[in-house]
């Protein structure tokens, strides 16, 4: 494996350890506020991860898909987030 790969599979790690405090905290929490903030940390951290895996392994949609998911989470967490403050009133 080269420097590249093991930098790549190091990070690796590093996410997947703060994907999985953030789900411990989603499970210990009461508040719905943070339990929303979590979530969208877990979901950056599994396109964080796919992207990573992107890079090691040859994936031809690997990019686009990753865009996508940007995009579509820069909107509903930001939608979902302004309901559960405002306590579902519009």
């Amino acid at each position: 494996m080269s420097a590249f790969g093991w930098v790549v599979t190091i990070c690796g790690f590093i996410i997947g350890a703060a994907v999985c405090a953030s789900l411990l905290l989603a499970l210990r929490t009461r508040d719905e506020l943070t339990r929303a903030v979590v979530a969208d940390k877990v979901f950056y951290g599994m396109v964080a991860i796919y992207l990573l895996w992107s890079m090691v392994n040859r994936a031809p949609l690997a990019y686009d898909i990753v865009l996508l998911a940007a995009v579509v989470a820069g909107v509903l967490p930001t939608l979902s987030m302004a309901r559960i403050i405002s306590k579902g009133r519009r």
